[in-house]
């Protein structure tokens, strides 16, 4: 009995939600996840894999984080590398959190809006002063979309500058967010 407690204890301190990586483009994307809250990068998150046309990875986050960035890279060499776009300091695992990258980013932070909806996750896609290097669709686990196009990228669909907030939604915690490259 006391070890179930224990469990369900542990459980119940574990807050988490996930980004899923899914590649609809011809070409291979090297996915990476940083951190920068105010723009300041920390490396205590920062992530990077190589997906395969058709193939998804996922990774895991703290529902409490702030300044999540997520992007897709193109373009780079064997080791994740040398991007044509997206790169980053670090290689494969990104340790500036894209900052300077030329990607469309999807971006994650927790927020307590009180009596008008409690703790949620804010999340969006934006490209101020970055470009857009691959279609990308976000979708949350709600039900929730947002999809910007080269070409076709309307401003309640994505941040083209850093005050535009209709391009914002957000979601209970621990939701899944699916970032769709090629959409």
């Amino acid at each position: 009995m006391r070890f179930t407690a224990i469990i369900l204890a542990l459980a119940a301190c574990v807050n988490a939600f996930t980004i899923v990586f899914e590649n609809k483009c011809s070409y291979t994307v090297w996915p990476a996840v940083g951190k920068a809250p105010e723009g300041v990068p920390d490396r205590s998150v920062a992530w990077g894999a190589r997906v395969d046309p058709g193939k998804s990875a996922s990774f895991g986050v703290d529902d409490y984080a702030l300044g999540i960035r997520a992007w897709g890279r193109t373009g780079c060499d064997a080791n994740g590398a040398n991007c044509a776009t997206g790169a980053c300091v670090g290689g494969l695992v990104c340790t500036d959190a894209g900052l300077q990258n030329n990607a469309i980013v999807s971006e994650y932070g927790y927020g307590d809006y009180g009596q008008w909806g409690g703790k949620r996750c804010s999340w969006n896609l934006s490209h101020v002063n970055l470009a857009i290097n691959l279609n990308t669709k976000l979708s949350s686990s709600d039900g929730q979309s947002v999809l910007c196009r080269a070409g076709n990228c309307p401003v309640d669909q994505a941040f083209d500058v850093t005050d535009r907030y209709s391009a914002v939604r957000n979601s209970a915690l621990g939701q899944t967010y699916t970032h769709t490259f090629c959409a």
